[in-house]
């Protein structure tokens, strides 16, 4: 063999070797960021099987109810940007195993919580690991998978661990609480480890000089913060109490604020020019409502079939096994109908599953059988596990690769706000409708709404 034989031979095994080691730290990263988006998505319900156990042994009201699910859920939501920002400036593998780590220890604290109140500040620190986690994941799919049709592939395993937590969570709920209340946050540990043995052996993230927005995010935290507790309160108080008006209000203007400073800033948290991209305005739209009706409904089905109908923990999170297998298949199904029809097909395709499920459900005589709500939340899971990954592919699709992390970050923030918010309207509802029957009906009625004035607001945008 000549010399240049031997030096091009030498060259092809390099890089068949770096070829070889791209992949599987592509295969590791999206491992990690599957993983991690499941666990980010079972916290949030995994909390709704358990809050009868926990009310009963540490005290609460429906307040107390709604602030377990939405502590988590609004320092979820409001950090998200900041998340993002920082994935850009430290790497979003070094952010990535900074949430994980606190995660875990955030999981051992609320397992030993001796109180309501100590037991809702370790699901706000829940809340700020996953904030950290979500983007960072999404950065790293992105990082690690140029290729688009191999990214469409990524993006369907990360969804389907978000999508299949939102149906498994109850179910380990149901599962865990009847053994102790606390094993529904000392379940997280494992995976926690998990996600860090994987996450060590991932290849290193850039990283971007980038400046902080601390007057948006002060901002932003506070106004939320007042206009979810303006809602919530709503419940407790009534509509016309000082202290419920002066939260609304008060968050009203405070976003009102917020909304001013991104405009004036030089490098804002938000940057407002994405809202002017066609392909965020659908994604931001469709992941708010998403959410805003999944958690909502899972909220109030939990509350209807302990309350309303009397079944155990256990029992009532058997009801959301079909939805897991279906939503998993859902995510599978979801990335090969991406790579082959595009991702405005598939959203359109998804948003109407989702909306055929919710009329299911509203149009059966009540009181609602519980093999029909199993049904209906099937249908919707699949038609949520084909829309979300579509989603967040016209998200990273629509903007330059620098903003990948603070465009993942935006569309994150809108699903976890809708979410917040979802909890906070649908408890309030249940507190004052007669009862959880009809409280559920209602939930399906504005969620099939909602769905339909999305679905309008997509192809009209979208043609447009």
């Amino acid at each position: 063999m000549s010399a240049s034989s031997t030096t091009q031979h030498q060259a092809n095994q390099s890089t068949t070797l770096h070829d070889q080691r791209h992949q599987y730290s592509a295969s590791l990263t999206t491992a990690a960021a599957a993983i991690a988006s499941f666990l980010v998505g079972m916290d949030v319900l995994i909390v709704n099987v358990a809050l009868p156990a926990i009310a009963a042994d540490l005290g609460g009201d429906m307040a107390s109810r709604q602030w377990m699910v939405d502590g988590y859920s609004l320092l979820f939501a409001v950090l998200l940007l900041f998340a993002g920002n920082l994935a850009d400036r430290w790497g979003a593998k070094r952010v990535f195993i900074a949430g994980a780590m606190l995660f875990g220890a955030a999981s051992v604290f609320s397992t030993f919580a001796w109180s309501m109140a100590v037991l809702i500040v370790g699901r706000c620190l829940l809340g700020v690991a996953s904030a950290l986690i979500l983007p960072a994941s999404m950065s790293l799919i992105n990082e690690s998978n140029p290729d688009p049709r191999r990214r469409a592939w990524a993006l369907a395993m990360w969804g389907a661990g978000g999508a299949s937590a939102s149906a498994v969570g109850p179910l380990l709920g149901g599962l865990l609480t009847p053994i102790h209340w606390s094993l529904v946050f000392a379940i997280n540990i494992p995976f926690c480890l998990l996600i860090l043995a994987f996450a060590a052996r991932i290849a290193p993230s850039p990283r971007r000089v980038t400046r902080f927005d601390g007057l948006g995010q002060t901002l932003a935290l506070l106004g939320l913060t007042m206009f979810v507790a303006g809602v919530i309160e709503v419940g407790s108080l009534g509509f016309s109490s000082p202290i419920t008006v002066g939260l609304l209000v008060g968050g009203v203007i405070v976003l009102g604020l917020f909304v001013y400073s991104q405009s004036r800033v030089s490098v804002p948290m938000m940057p407002l020019e994405l809202f002017r991209v066609r392909g965020m305005q659908v994604a931001l739209m469709i992941g708010f409502v998403m959410i805003f009706n999944w958690y909502g409904m899972v909220f109030i089905a939990t509350m209807f079939l302990q309350d309303g109908l009397g079944m155990s923990a256990f029992t009532a999170g058997l009801v959301f096994v079909p939805s897991a297998f279906v939503t998993m298949f859902g995510n599978m199904y979801g990335g090969r109908l991406i790579a082959a029809r595009g991702s405005k097909w598939s959203i359109t395709l998804g948003l109407s599953i989702m909306i055929v499920g919710f009329m299911l459900e509203l149009l059966c005589p009540a009181p609602i059988p519980v093999w029909v709500l199993a049904c209906g939340l099937s249908i919707v899971g699949f038609g949520a596990a084909i829309t979300t990954p579509a989603a967040a592919g016209v998200v990273l699709a629509s903007v330059d690769a620098t903003q990948a992390g603070i465009a993942s970050a935006m569309f994150n923030t809108f699903r976890q706000v809708g979410g917040a918010l979802g909890v906070a309207v649908f408890g309030v509802i249940a507190a004052f409708v007669p009862s959880l029957t009809l409280a559920l009906s209602v939930v399906f009625l504005a969620s099939a709404v909602l769905l339909v004035l999305v679905l309008v607001y997509e192809l009209v945008r979208w043609r447009g």
